[in-house]
């Protein structure tokens, strides 16, 4: 399984609703690498939990009195009631309960997190926000349009979560590949149309791979990404490399 991406933490949304309308008895915050506001936090004993909200990777639990992010880092992993909708993902630990960094306990139930390598942070809510728009939002081409930089390889635009909210390095490599555009190419050399094909793949390719099960079940499957693989579409191998500071697969026969 790949690294928290935006259908990971959708998933983890998800799982999370089951506990609104539950009080919130105690916090566990005494991990102070992954919770930077414990004191704060456990100030908000005795809420109720109202929604749980997502934007891009960041999902936020609202409670009466306050709000809670929630960053799931490389190997952030949510327990909902002991349960969790992803088994495993890469850096992730066998044993739950040693590795959690952060917990909410009711009187039926409990949410928590786990986390092997201590990425992920827990914080109150911060009221402004540099994201982009989700990547699930309806009209997304004019939503993003604004944001584009004039210049930068067309992977690290993806990437950018100032200019899209969610995506990360397997669903950009997913995008690139559907989309027939090579990942280092610059913004600047793509047309209008062909950036806007971009982002249309985007809104068609994330409930397609959230209904397969995550980020690593698109058509450039994670299988695929080891040194000798062949495309999926046109079975030429594929190359690998570091674009935008991230390990890269790609066709170099079809993605131009």
């Amino acid at each position: 399984m790949t690294v928290p991406e935006i259908l990971e933490v959708e998933m983890y949304r998800r799982a999370a609703e089951l506990v609104v309308g539950r009080t919130v008895r105690t916090f566990q915050t005494n991990d102070a690498i992954v919770v930077k506001d414990g004191s704060h936090i456990q100030a908000l004993v005795g809420s109720g939990v109202r929604e749980v909200s997502r934007h891009g990777k960041l999902m936020t639990i609202h409670l009466d009195h306050g709000s809670i992010d929630l960053h799931f880092g490389m190997a952030g992993r949510i327990i909902v009631d002991g349960r969790s909708p992803i088994d495993e993902l890469v850096y992730g630990a066998s044993s739950n309960d040693r590795w959690i960094r952060f917990g909410m306990d009711f009187d039926d139930g409990f949410l928590a997190i786990t986390d092997p390598r201590r990425f992920s942070r827990v914080g109150i809510s911060q009221k402004t926000s540099a994201l982009g728009p989700d990547a699930f939002s309806e009209g997304l081409f004019k939503l993003v349009q604004p944001r584009l930089p004039a210049r930068g390889c067309i992977k690290g635009v993806l990437l950018n979560q100032q200019v899209v909210a969610g995506l990360g390095n397997m669903l950009v490599d997913e995008i690139l590949s559907r989309s027939k555009v090579d990942p280092r190419r610059d913004i600047s050399t793509l047309s209008l149309s062909a950036i806007r094909k971009i982002f249309s793949l985007v809104v068609v390719i994330l409930p397609e791979l959230l209904e397969r099960g995550g980020s690593h079940a698109g058509d450039l499957a994670s299988e695929l990404r080891v040194t000798g693989s062949r495309c999926p579409y046109d079975a030429h191998e594929l190359a690998r490399d570091t674009v935008a500071g991230r390990t890269t697969y790609w066709c170099p026969q079809h993605q131009k």
